[in-house]
Protein backbone atom coordinates (compact mmCIF):
# COMPACT_ATOMS: atom_id res chain seq x y z
CA UNK A 1 0.00 0.00 0.00
CA UNK A 2 1.43 3.26 -1.00
CA UNK A 3 1.96 6.22 1.55
CA UNK A 4 -0.53 8.06 -0.45
CA UNK A 5 -3.19 5.30 -0.02
CA UNK A 6 -2.55 5.40 3.78
CA UNK A 7 -2.88 8.81 3.97
CA UNK A 8 -6.00 8.75 2.39
CA UNK A 9 -7.60 5.99 4.21
CA UNK A 10 -6.78 7.30 7.50
CA UNK A 11 -8.00 10.79 6.69
CA UNK A 12 -11.30 8.95 5.67
CA UNK A 13 -11.99 6.45 8.50
CA UNK A 14 -10.11 8.15 11.24
CA UNK A 15 -12.92 10.77 11.38
CA UNK A 16 -15.52 8.06 11.00
CA UNK A 17 -13.99 6.66 13.57
CA UNK A 18 -14.14 9.45 16.12
CA UNK A 19 -17.85 9.88 14.91
CA UNK A 20 -18.51 6.21 15.80
CA UNK A 21 -17.19 6.63 19.04
CA UNK A 22 -19.14 9.89 20.37
CA UNK A 23 -21.81 8.95 18.21
CA UNK A 24 -22.03 5.30 20.18
CA UNK A 25 -21.13 7.51 23.71
CA UNK A 26 -24.10 9.68 22.98
CA UNK A 27 -27.15 7.16 22.11
CA UNK A 28 -25.67 4.56 25.23
CA UNK A 29 -26.30 7.96 27.35
CA UNK A 30 -29.35 8.99 26.05
CA UNK A 31 -30.62 4.98 25.97
CA UNK A 32 -29.70 4.83 29.44
CA UNK A 33 -31.05 8.26 30.39
CA UNK A 34 -34.51 7.51 28.92
CA UNK A 35 -34.23 3.84 30.57
CA UNK A 36 -33.65 5.58 33.91
CA UNK A 37 -36.72 7.62 33.29
CA UNK A 38 -38.80 4.79 32.61
CA UNK A 39 -37.06 2.81 35.57
CA UNK A 40 -37.93 5.51 38.38
CA UNK A 41 -41.73 5.61 36.72
CA UNK A 42 -41.73 2.19 37.18
CA UNK A 43 -40.34 2.41 40.59
CA UNK A 44 -42.91 5.08 41.97
CA UNK A 45 -45.68 2.52 40.22
CA UNK A 46 -44.88 -0.31 42.71
CA UNK A 47 -44.25 2.06 45.44
CA UNK A 48 -47.89 3.22 45.09
CA UNK A 49 -49.18 -0.59 44.80
CA UNK A 50 -47.46 -1.67 47.98
CA UNK A 51 -48.69 1.71 49.64
CA UNK A 52 -52.33 0.44 48.26
CA UNK A 53 -51.59 -2.95 49.44
CA UNK A 54 -50.72 -2.01 53.13
CA UNK A 55 -53.56 0.86 53.07
CA UNK A 56 -56.21 -2.25 52.15
CA UNK A 57 -54.18 -4.58 54.26
CA UNK A 58 -53.81 -7.06 51.29
CA UNK A 59 -50.67 -8.48 50.74
CA UNK A 60 -48.15 -7.36 48.27
CA UNK A 61 -47.49 -8.61 44.87
CA UNK A 62 -44.67 -11.07 44.91
CA UNK A 63 -42.81 -10.06 42.12
CA UNK A 64 -42.60 -6.14 43.77
CA UNK A 65 -39.21 -5.62 45.51
CA UNK A 66 -39.26 -2.98 47.99
CA UNK A 67 -38.55 -2.38 51.81
CA UNK A 68 -41.02 -1.19 54.21
CA UNK A 69 -39.54 1.14 57.37
CA UNK A 70 -41.74 1.97 60.32
CA UNK A 71 -40.21 3.16 63.99
CA UNK A 72 -36.53 2.62 62.76
CA UNK A 73 -37.38 -1.11 61.62
CA UNK A 74 -36.87 -2.14 58.00
CA UNK A 75 -38.75 -5.17 56.44
CA UNK A 76 -37.31 -6.39 53.25
CA UNK A 77 -40.66 -7.69 50.91
CA UNK A 78 -41.10 -9.33 47.96
CA UNK A 79 -39.92 -12.84 47.06
CA UNK A 80 -40.16 -14.88 50.13
CA UNK A 81 -42.02 -12.92 51.74
CA UNK A 82 -41.34 -10.24 54.74
CA UNK A 83 -38.21 -10.14 56.16
CA UNK A 84 -36.50 -7.83 58.84
CA UNK A 85 -32.75 -6.36 57.56
CA UNK A 86 -30.65 -3.55 58.77
CA UNK A 87 -29.89 -1.66 55.90
CA UNK A 88 -28.64 2.24 56.86
CA UNK A 89 -28.21 2.89 53.55
CA UNK A 90 -31.87 3.48 53.07
CA UNK A 91 -31.77 6.31 55.51
CA UNK A 92 -31.62 10.04 54.46
CA UNK A 93 -32.58 8.83 50.63
CA UNK A 94 -34.19 10.95 48.67
CA UNK A 95 -37.69 10.89 46.20
CA UNK A 96 -35.45 9.38 43.23
CA UNK A 97 -31.94 8.05 44.11
CA UNK A 98 -28.89 5.75 43.21
CA UNK A 99 -27.23 3.36 45.66
CA UNK A 100 -24.07 1.23 45.58
CA UNK A 101 -24.73 -2.27 46.91
CA UNK A 102 -22.08 -4.34 46.56
CA UNK A 103 -20.38 -2.84 43.75
CA UNK A 104 -24.04 -2.86 41.71
CA UNK A 105 -25.67 0.40 40.93
CA UNK A 106 -28.95 0.93 42.63
CA UNK A 107 -32.32 2.93 41.67
CA UNK A 108 -34.34 3.68 44.76
CA UNK A 109 -37.55 5.70 45.08
CA UNK A 110 -39.31 6.52 48.11
CA UNK A 111 -42.82 7.28 49.63
CA UNK A 112 -43.92 8.06 52.83
CA UNK A 113 -47.37 7.02 54.24
CA UNK A 114 -47.41 8.42 57.88
CA UNK A 115 -44.63 6.96 59.97
CA UNK A 116 -43.50 4.44 57.22
CA UNK A 117 -41.57 4.93 54.87
CA UNK A 118 -41.54 2.64 51.34
CA UNK A 119 -38.62 1.79 49.00
CA UNK A 120 -38.52 0.40 45.85
CA UNK A 121 -35.50 -0.40 44.68
CA UNK A 122 -34.43 -1.93 41.06
CA UNK A 123 -31.10 -2.16 39.08
CA UNK A 124 -29.40 0.85 37.52
CA UNK A 125 -30.18 -0.06 33.22
CA UNK A 126 -26.97 0.75 32.32
CA UNK A 127 -25.71 -2.10 34.34
CA UNK A 128 -28.91 -4.43 33.57
CA UNK A 129 -28.38 -7.35 31.05
CA UNK A 130 -31.76 -6.07 29.41
CA UNK A 131 -30.02 -3.12 27.54
CA UNK A 132 -26.91 -5.52 26.85
CA UNK A 133 -28.29 -6.47 23.70
CA UNK A 134 -28.62 -2.93 22.67
CA UNK A 135 -25.39 -1.91 23.28
CA UNK A 136 -24.01 -5.09 21.36
CA UNK A 137 -26.59 -4.21 18.52
CA UNK A 138 -24.92 -1.00 18.27
CA UNK A 139 -21.72 -1.62 18.45
CA UNK A 140 -22.06 -4.24 15.43
CA UNK A 141 -24.01 -2.05 13.61
CA UNK A 142 -20.86 0.72 13.95
CA UNK A 143 -18.14 -2.12 13.24
CA UNK A 144 -19.45 -3.10 10.26
CA UNK A 145 -20.50 0.48 9.53
CA UNK A 146 -17.21 0.60 9.93
CA UNK A 147 -15.54 -1.93 7.59
CA UNK A 148 -17.87 -1.09 4.83
CA UNK A 149 -16.71 2.75 4.47
CA UNK A 150 -12.83 1.65 4.96
CA UNK A 151 -13.38 -1.05 1.71
CA UNK A 152 -15.59 2.16 -0.24
CA UNK A 153 -12.84 3.99 1.07
CA UNK A 154 -10.02 2.05 -0.19
CA UNK A 155 -11.53 1.12 -3.56
CA UNK A 156 -12.40 4.94 -4.22
CA UNK A 157 -8.79 5.76 -3.10
CA UNK A 158 -7.49 3.53 -5.62
CA UNK A 159 -9.51 5.21 -8.44
CA UNK A 160 -8.52 8.68 -7.50
CA UNK A 161 -4.69 7.74 -6.47
CA UNK A 162 -3.68 5.18 -9.53
CA UNK A 163 -3.23 8.04 -11.96
CA UNK A 164 -1.19 10.07 -9.65
CA UNK A 165 1.31 7.22 -8.60
CA UNK A 166 1.32 6.20 -12.92
CA UNK A 167 2.34 10.16 -13.09
CA UNK A 168 4.58 9.72 -10.74
CA UNK A 169 6.63 7.14 -12.72
CA UNK A 170 5.71 8.99 -16.05
CA UNK A 171 7.98 12.11 -14.47
CA UNK A 172 10.98 9.93 -13.46
CA UNK A 173 10.83 8.75 -17.18
CA UNK A 174 11.06 12.43 -18.02
CA UNK A 175 13.86 13.00 -15.22
CA UNK A 176 15.51 10.42 -16.93
CA UNK A 177 15.24 12.12 -20.27
CA UNK A 178 12.73 9.91 -21.77
CA UNK A 179 10.99 11.94 -24.81
CA UNK A 180 7.98 9.62 -26.17
CA UNK A 181 6.32 8.79 -22.41
CA UNK A 182 2.61 7.64 -22.26
CA UNK A 183 0.78 9.71 -19.71
CA UNK A 184 -1.79 8.24 -18.21
CA UNK A 185 -5.91 8.70 -18.92
CA UNK A 186 -7.31 12.03 -17.77
CA UNK A 187 -10.25 12.06 -14.91
CA UNK A 188 -12.38 15.50 -15.44
CA UNK A 189 -10.78 16.26 -12.05
CA UNK A 190 -7.79 18.19 -10.20
CA UNK A 191 -5.94 15.30 -10.99
CA UNK A 192 -6.61 15.34 -14.90
CA UNK A 193 -5.61 19.11 -14.99
CA UNK A 194 -2.41 17.95 -13.69
CA UNK A 195 -1.69 15.64 -15.99
CA UNK A 196 -2.56 18.01 -18.38
CA UNK A 197 0.27 20.61 -16.89
CA UNK A 198 2.85 17.29 -16.98
CA UNK A 199 1.78 17.17 -20.74
CA UNK A 200 2.53 21.12 -20.95
CA UNK A 201 5.55 20.45 -19.22
CA UNK A 202 6.95 17.78 -21.11
CA UNK A 203 6.11 19.71 -24.47
CA UNK A 204 8.30 22.69 -22.91
CA UNK A 205 11.11 20.83 -22.00
CA UNK A 206 11.12 19.17 -25.68
CA UNK A 207 11.25 22.81 -27.08
CA UNK A 208 13.33 24.38 -24.51
CA UNK A 209 15.98 21.19 -25.49
CA UNK A 210 15.38 22.22 -29.22
CA UNK A 211 16.13 25.96 -27.95
CA UNK A 212 19.29 24.77 -26.58
CA UNK A 213 20.32 22.89 -29.52
CA UNK A 214 19.53 25.86 -31.91
CA UNK A 215 21.70 27.71 -29.76
CA UNK A 216 24.37 25.83 -28.86
CA UNK A 217 24.29 25.42 -32.98
CA UNK A 218 23.84 29.67 -33.72
CA UNK A 219 26.37 30.75 -31.31
CA UNK A 220 28.89 28.22 -32.22
CA UNK A 221 28.20 29.41 -36.21
CA UNK A 222 28.24 33.15 -34.95
CA UNK A 223 31.55 32.58 -33.49
CA UNK A 224 33.34 30.52 -36.08
CA UNK A 225 32.28 32.77 -39.43
CA UNK A 226 33.67 35.89 -37.58
CA UNK A 227 37.04 33.64 -36.41
CA UNK A 228 37.40 31.91 -39.91
CA UNK A 229 37.30 35.53 -41.86
CA UNK A 230 39.63 36.94 -38.69
CA UNK A 231 41.90 33.47 -39.41
CA UNK A 232 42.17 33.96 -42.97
CA UNK A 233 42.99 37.83 -43.68
CA UNK A 234 45.70 37.35 -41.20
CA UNK A 235 47.12 34.60 -42.55
CA UNK A 236 46.93 36.89 -45.72
CA UNK A 237 48.29 39.50 -44.05
CA UNK A 238 51.05 37.50 -42.65
CA UNK A 239 51.96 35.27 -45.69
CA UNK A 240 52.27 38.99 -47.56
CA UNK A 241 49.81 38.24 -50.36
CA UNK A 242 47.71 41.47 -50.02
CA UNK A 243 48.43 44.32 -51.93
CA UNK A 244 49.38 47.74 -49.69
CA UNK A 245 46.38 49.70 -51.65
CA UNK A 246 44.03 46.75 -49.63
CA UNK A 247 45.64 46.72 -46.33
CA UNK A 248 42.99 49.25 -44.95
CA UNK A 249 40.16 47.55 -46.26
CA UNK A 250 41.24 44.29 -44.72
CA UNK A 251 42.31 45.50 -41.14
CA UNK A 252 38.55 47.34 -41.25
CA UNK A 253 37.09 43.99 -42.05
CA UNK A 254 38.99 42.20 -38.92
CA UNK A 255 38.45 45.07 -36.84
CA UNK A 256 34.60 44.83 -37.78
CA UNK A 257 34.77 41.15 -37.47
CA UNK A 258 36.12 41.51 -33.60
CA UNK A 259 33.41 44.00 -32.73
CA UNK A 260 30.94 41.31 -33.50
CA UNK A 261 32.92 38.98 -31.63
CA UNK A 262 32.74 41.16 -28.90
CA UNK A 263 28.98 42.49 -29.19
CA UNK A 264 27.82 38.27 -29.12
CA UNK A 265 29.85 37.52 -26.48
CA UNK A 266 28.92 40.62 -24.17
CA UNK A 267 25.23 40.09 -24.79
CA UNK A 268 25.79 36.27 -23.92
CA UNK A 269 27.20 37.25 -20.72
CA UNK A 270 24.31 39.79 -20.43
CA UNK A 271 22.11 37.13 -20.42
CA UNK A 272 23.79 34.74 -18.28
CA UNK A 273 23.85 37.18 -15.60
CA UNK A 274 20.35 38.45 -15.78
CA UNK A 275 19.51 35.06 -15.68
CA UNK A 276 21.02 34.16 -13.11
CA UNK A 277 20.02 37.07 -10.60
CA UNK A 278 23.77 38.21 -10.64
CA UNK A 279 23.45 41.84 -12.47
CA UNK A 280 21.39 43.41 -10.09
CA UNK A 281 18.95 46.82 -11.12
CA UNK A 282 20.52 50.13 -10.67
CA UNK A 283 16.82 52.06 -10.50
CA UNK A 284 16.87 55.84 -10.43
CA UNK A 285 14.04 58.26 -11.03
CA UNK A 286 14.37 58.78 -15.03
CA UNK A 287 12.89 61.21 -16.89
CA UNK A 288 11.84 58.33 -19.75
CA UNK A 289 10.91 60.92 -22.55
CA UNK A 290 14.18 62.27 -22.56
CA UNK A 291 15.67 58.86 -22.62
CA UNK A 292 13.95 58.45 -25.58
CA UNK A 293 14.72 61.76 -27.24
CA UNK A 294 18.38 60.91 -26.83
CA UNK A 295 17.77 57.56 -28.01
CA UNK A 296 16.75 58.54 -31.16
CA UNK A 297 18.92 61.64 -32.01
CA UNK A 298 21.94 59.09 -31.60
CA UNK A 299 20.32 56.37 -34.08
CA UNK A 300 18.89 58.87 -36.62
CA UNK A 301 21.86 58.32 -38.87
CA UNK A 302 21.54 54.89 -38.94
CA UNK A 303 18.64 54.90 -40.03
CA UNK A 304 18.69 57.70 -42.58
CA UNK A 305 21.57 56.19 -44.11
CA UNK A 306 19.31 53.19 -45.19
CA UNK A 307 16.60 55.32 -46.17
CA UNK A 308 14.73 54.91 -43.06
CA UNK A 309 12.18 57.92 -41.62
CA UNK A 310 12.86 57.68 -37.47
CA UNK A 311 9.98 59.64 -35.80
CA UNK A 312 9.76 60.57 -32.00
CA UNK A 313 6.59 61.69 -30.20
CA UNK A 314 6.70 61.90 -26.23
CA UNK A 315 4.94 63.26 -23.25
CA UNK A 316 7.18 64.55 -20.21
CA UNK A 317 7.20 60.40 -18.32
CA UNK A 318 9.13 59.94 -15.29
CA UNK A 319 9.31 56.38 -14.07
CA UNK A 320 11.93 54.73 -11.51
CA UNK A 321 13.50 52.36 -13.01
CA UNK A 322 17.97 51.28 -14.37
CA UNK A 323 18.14 53.43 -17.14
CA UNK A 324 20.93 51.88 -18.59
CA UNK A 325 18.89 48.55 -19.19
CA UNK A 326 15.67 50.05 -20.04
CA UNK A 327 18.20 51.70 -22.80
CA UNK A 328 19.39 48.81 -23.97
CA UNK A 329 15.59 47.21 -24.51
CA UNK A 330 14.56 50.63 -26.29
CA UNK A 331 17.79 50.43 -28.46
CA UNK A 332 16.97 46.61 -29.30
CA UNK A 333 13.55 47.18 -30.26
CA UNK A 334 14.75 50.13 -32.57
CA UNK A 335 17.29 47.68 -34.18
CA UNK A 336 14.61 45.22 -34.89
CA UNK A 337 12.30 47.47 -36.57
CA UNK A 338 15.77 48.66 -38.41
CA UNK A 339 15.80 45.68 -39.72
CA UNK A 340 12.14 45.06 -40.17
CA UNK A 341 11.45 48.03 -41.95
CA UNK A 342 11.45 48.52 -45.62
CA UNK A 343 13.15 51.42 -47.47
CA UNK A 344 11.69 54.44 -47.42
CA UNK A 345 9.03 53.94 -44.67
CA UNK A 346 8.83 55.17 -41.18
CA UNK A 347 9.69 53.55 -38.00
CA UNK A 348 7.61 55.60 -34.69
CA UNK A 349 8.47 56.04 -31.70
CA UNK A 350 5.56 56.78 -29.05
CA UNK A 351 5.75 57.71 -25.40
CA UNK A 352 2.72 58.47 -23.66
CA UNK A 353 2.38 58.36 -19.74
CA UNK A 354 1.55 54.94 -19.35
CA UNK A 355 3.06 52.90 -22.73
CA UNK A 356 5.87 53.18 -25.02
CA UNK A 357 5.73 51.54 -28.18
CA UNK A 358 7.65 51.29 -31.38
CA UNK A 359 6.45 50.64 -34.86
CA UNK A 360 7.72 49.34 -38.28
CA UNK A 361 5.95 49.12 -41.50
CA UNK A 362 7.71 45.36 -42.25
CA UNK A 363 6.06 42.23 -41.96
CA UNK A 364 4.84 41.74 -39.31
CA UNK A 365 5.13 38.64 -36.25
CA UNK A 366 2.44 36.59 -36.87
CA UNK A 367 0.56 35.19 -33.93
CA UNK A 368 1.69 31.96 -33.15
CA UNK A 369 5.09 33.37 -32.86
CA UNK A 370 4.51 36.42 -30.69
CA UNK A 371 5.06 34.23 -27.77
CA UNK A 372 8.07 32.57 -28.63
CA UNK A 373 9.95 35.24 -30.36
CA UNK A 374 11.54 36.34 -26.70
CA UNK A 375 13.11 32.89 -26.02
CA UNK A 376 16.98 32.09 -26.31
CA UNK A 377 18.17 32.70 -29.79
CA UNK A 378 14.57 32.79 -31.53
CA UNK A 379 15.38 35.13 -34.52
CA UNK A 380 12.92 36.86 -35.91
CA UNK A 381 12.40 36.44 -39.97
CA UNK A 382 14.63 38.31 -41.92
CA UNK A 383 16.93 39.46 -38.44
CA UNK A 384 20.35 39.49 -38.74
CA UNK A 385 21.13 39.19 -34.58
CA UNK A 386 22.15 36.45 -32.86
CA UNK A 387 18.58 36.52 -31.11
CA UNK A 388 19.86 37.49 -28.07
CA UNK A 389 18.25 41.12 -28.23
CA UNK A 390 14.86 39.97 -27.19
CA UNK A 391 15.48 37.30 -24.98
CA UNK A 392 17.64 39.87 -22.68
CA UNK A 393 14.94 42.31 -23.24
CA UNK A 394 12.37 39.95 -21.74
CA UNK A 395 14.79 39.65 -18.46
CA UNK A 396 14.89 43.12 -18.15
CA UNK A 397 11.06 44.25 -18.17
CA UNK A 398 10.48 40.87 -16.54
CA UNK A 399 12.83 42.31 -13.71
CA UNK A 400 11.14 45.74 -13.51
CA UNK A 401 7.59 44.04 -13.23
CA UNK A 402 6.37 45.26 -16.88
CA UNK A 403 4.22 44.50 -18.95
CA UNK A 404 5.31 43.95 -22.62
CA UNK A 405 4.43 42.40 -25.46
CA UNK A 406 3.92 42.61 -29.66
CA UNK A 407 1.01 43.32 -32.00
CA UNK A 408 -0.13 45.26 -35.23
CA UNK A 409 1.07 48.24 -35.86
CA UNK A 410 -1.00 50.81 -37.60
CA UNK A 411 1.96 51.14 -39.58
CA UNK A 412 1.14 47.53 -41.54
CA UNK A 413 4.08 45.84 -39.60
CA UNK A 414 5.26 44.91 -35.78
CA UNK A 415 4.47 47.06 -32.71
CA UNK A 416 6.65 46.34 -29.66
CA UNK A 417 5.48 47.62 -26.90
CA UNK A 418 6.25 48.39 -22.74
CA UNK A 419 3.10 49.09 -20.34
CA UNK A 420 4.11 51.13 -16.87
CA UNK A 421 2.16 50.92 -14.05
CA UNK A 422 -0.26 54.06 -12.69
Amino acid sequence: MSKLMRKFLLAVIAPLLIMGVLSFGLTAFLVNRFAEDERYSQLAREANIIEEALTENRPVPREIQGFITTNGVTERIGGRGRQVVDLPILEDLQQEDVIEVQGNRLLTYQVTNGETVITTIREAPLASSALDGVYVAIGIAFLVTLLLAAGLAYYMGRQFIRPIIDLRAVAKQIGDGQKDVVLPDRPNDEVGELISAVDEMQEQLVQKEVLQKSFIAGITHDLRTPLAIIRNETEALAAGVIPVEELPEVTDSIIEETDRLGLLIDETLVYSKLAGGMMPLDRTEVQLDRLVQETVERLQSTFQKDGLRLTVVTEPVQRFLDRRMFERVLVNFLMNAHVAAPSGSEVRVRLVSNELTVDDAGSGVVEADRATIWDLYVKQAGGSGHGLGLAISRLILDSHGLTYGVRDSELGGACFYVRFKE
